[in-house]
């Protein structure tokens, strides 16, 4: 996709955070364009995600663009802590996961409630 025609689908980033109790886990919620542009704002939302003592549930489910630079945050995040990404994944995200050959190592639940109950 040209950067063009990416921009005219480009919507800003929402980040929403929220703790759950039994099962614990911190959920970040990702709506939007997740990319270079957003950097800051993720890396905020990921180093306040990092300070919980809880496991990390990422929504990428109403994220329209992910790029690297959201990849690479993800990585760090499973380093780090128990992480479990909520899809739908859009295509373009889920290539990017395949073809840097990191899909396997990620869990993806098909809803928040899926994922919470994983938990458990």
């Amino acid at each position: 996709m040209s950067p063009s025609s990416r921009d005219a689908f480009e919507e800003p980033l929402l980040v929403l955070a929220a703790e759950f109790h039994n099962p614990d886990a911190y959920v970040l919620t990702l709506r939007g364009t997740a990319d270079a542009t957003t950097s800051d704002q993720l890396e905020d939302a990921f180093t306040r995600a990092a300070g919980q003592d809880a496991p990390l549930i990422v929504d990428l489910g109403a994220m329209t663009f992910g790029d690297a630079t959201l990849l690479g945050l993800l990585l760090n995040a499973y380093q780090d802590t128990r992480l479990i990404l909520v899809g739908p994944l859009t295509a373009t995200f889920q290539r990017r996961l395949s073809i840097s050959g990191t899909e396997a190592i990620f869990t993806i639940c098909p809803s928040l409630s899926r994922a919470l109950a994983s938990l458990a």
